[in-house]
């Protein structure tokens, strides 16, 4: 807590001695603080499009498999024989 407090006194003293250096100073801050992440449109931008490919892929599957339809060969079922009954 101690450390804290002597350096925010450090930084104040700086900053009224040595105005160019708090400017250097703070323009580094900026340059390495890490920028916040944007995901919220840009996401849902990307997922919107995912599931539209995928909506589309399988219509237009579904739309090929019955366009093309598969005759059944016929089915030959012998006749059995009646037997004693």
């Amino acid at each position: 807590m101690n450390y804290e407090r002597e350096l925010a006194q450090i930084e104040k003293q700086l900053v009224t001695q040595d105005p160019l250096l708090a400017e250097k100073l703070e323009t580094f801050e900026q340059i390495t603080a890490p920028r916040p992440v944007k995901t919220g449109p840009r996401r849902r931008v990307y997922l919107l499009a995912a599931i539209v490919f995928v909506l589309l892929a399988l219509t237009s599957a579904l739309a090929s498999g019955a366009a093309t339809e598969h005759p059944r060969s016929p089915q030959v079922v012998p006749e059995q024989p009646a037997g004693p009954g």
